[in-house]
Parts: structure tokens; sequence; C-alpha cells
């Protein structure tokens, strides 16, 4: 069995945002300079040895179903489709293929974050739970006034003092079962947030969230600077 976390790569989603590129495909299939989005984690993770993948589908399962046995990877995989439903269901149904440390990862984000550095935050802050965060910033130039609304200065797009959740949740393994006893996974982030058991691995390198047309075409100059695995 591989030291290796098994990951979770959450596929399942419309990506109605996305319409009319995801009206035949699923949103981790759509290309970023010709190539899968999907196809890109799978690069980065494998820089870092990791070779066991659950993949839960949902809409258009098929599609990835044929993708996967084209690419006739070198890892381990297995495809789990859940239909139309939410995260903890998906995850609810990948749970019996968990017997190691697990992360899980959403299908349409791309990083170059280290894995070696989260795997050993993790073990070293002692709790079960770590989720990766990006500092928020901002499209807007902001304007500070005083009281008497005179503008005293400006600040072009600043990163702002607060933390967005951009995935690569790592779990001990045990911790799975406190997972499943939660209605949704929002629901237990809140949980696990109030009870103190969840640590914040801080990622300052680069981030892709793609939920929009925008977003997809922003995201082919950001791959740019992409380090191994991206390129």
């Amino acid at each position: 069995m591989s030291n290796r976390p098994k990951i979770i790569l959450l596929c399942g989603g419309k990506g109605e945002r996305l319409r009319p590129l995801t009206t035949d495909i699923p949103k981790p299939l759509i290309p970023l300079n010709k190539k899968p989005i999907i196809s890109y984690i799978f690069d980065h993770l494998e820089s870092f040895k990791i070779d066991e993948f659950i993949i839960t589908t949902g809409y258009k399962a098929d599609k990835i179903d044929s993708y996967m046995k084209e690419l006739k990877p070198s890892f381990s995989y297995k495809t789990v489709n859940s239909g139309e439903t939410d995260i903890i269901q998906r995850i609810k149904d990948s749970s019996k293929y968990i017997d190691t440390d697990f992360m899980i990862l959403y299908g349409d984000t791309l990083s170059d974050l280290d894995i070696d550095k989260l795997i050993n935050f993790h073990k070293q802050h002692s709790q079960p739970a770590t989720i990766s965060v990006w500092p928020l910033k901002t499209q807007f130039g902001l304007v500070e006034t005083d009281s008497n609304d005179k503008v005293v200065s400006f600040e072009e797009k600043p990163t702002l003092d607060k933390w967005i959740n951009i995935g690569y949740f790592y779990f001990d393994r045990d911790f799975m079962d406190f997972i499943l006893q939660h209605s949704s996974f929002e629901n237990f982030l809140e949980e696990v947030a109030k009870k103190g058991i969840i640590s914040a691995y801080k990622h300052n390198g680069i981030h892709i969230t793609i939920n929009t047309l925008r977003e997809l075409e922003d995201a082919e100059e950001e791959l740019n600077k992409m380090d191994k695995g991206y390129k």
C-alpha cells in the first residue's frame, strides 16, 4: 500500500456558468491550452508521487469514463458516479475505497501547491483536518476616506487580510466517519471550525478556479507561470 494520500477528485458538477462549453462535456474536460483541465491536476499530483485517485462523477459521467480509458494513466483510479447530488453524498459513495489518509480536491481548481509541504504541515499540527487557503485579492482599487469624506489614500487591487478556501483538503483516515455524520460539506466545515479541529495551510503561489468563461480566458495566461506539472 502506498504511503501517499488517496485523492477524492470532485468532478460531478454541471458547470452551468461555462455554457455553452459544458453543454456536451463536464467542466473538468474543458480544454485549456488544448489540454483538459483534469489532466493538469493529474500531472501536478503525479509529480508528488500521488498514485491513487477516486474520481467522483455525475453530469456527463460517461464522458469522463471515456477520457480515462483513452488516457490509460500510470496511476490507479476508480470512477464513482453518484448522479446529480451534493458533495457530501459523493464523499459517502467514495468512502468505501478509503483505507489511508486522503485528500479532497475540486475538479475545476488548479494550483502549484506543494503537496509534500502540505502533508508535513498537516502532520506537524496534529489536527485531523487541514484546509488549504489562499489570500483574498480584490479586482477593484480601494479608496480610503477620513471622517470628512476626504480621500486619504488609493490602493490598486490590494491583497486583503482574509483567506479563501481553495480545496486541497487533507484528512486523517479515521476522520471519514466524522465527515459522513453531516448533512452537507458546508455544515461539516462549519462544525470543524467551531470545534477548532481544522488547520489552515496558507498557499501564496498560483491558484486558478475556473467557474466562468472570463476565468477560463484568464487561466491560460496564468498557466504560463506554473511550476512543474503544468507546462
